[in-house]
């Protein structure tokens, strides 16, 4: 039950950040938003490439027992992660592109 509701909360962040980044991206100039949304998405596939890597260690370390659920939770956790992230570099980065 709990990771549906995981799994819904994720899906909701995932449309909020989203239609955020299409509103900067049509807000701003051609080029300062597709500069922006470049960035943000480096910094979000930095993110999840990290912590997918974190969390394949942690399954192949022989001390540490992982189950399925548990791995699972860690899965929608790095993805949750990664688009906080997204939605964050994104906030930062056109206010910081509003003042120059």
């Amino acid at each position: 039950m709990s990771i549906g509701i995981a799994i819904v909360l994720l899906t909701y962040v995932t449309i909020l950040v989203l239609s955020y980044a299409i509103l900067v991206f049509t807000q701003e100039n051609d080029d300062k938003g597709r500069m922006i949304i470049n960035k943000a998405y480096q910094y979000y596939y930095s993110i999840l490439l990290i912590s997918i890597l974190v969390v394949l260690c942690l399954i192949k370390l022989p001390h540490i027992t992982l189950d399925f659920q548990t791995t699972s939770y860690l899965i929608i956790a790095s993805k949750f992660i990664s688009v906080l992230t997204l939605g964050g570099s994104i906030y930062v980065l056109s206010k910081k592109e509003c003042k120059n």
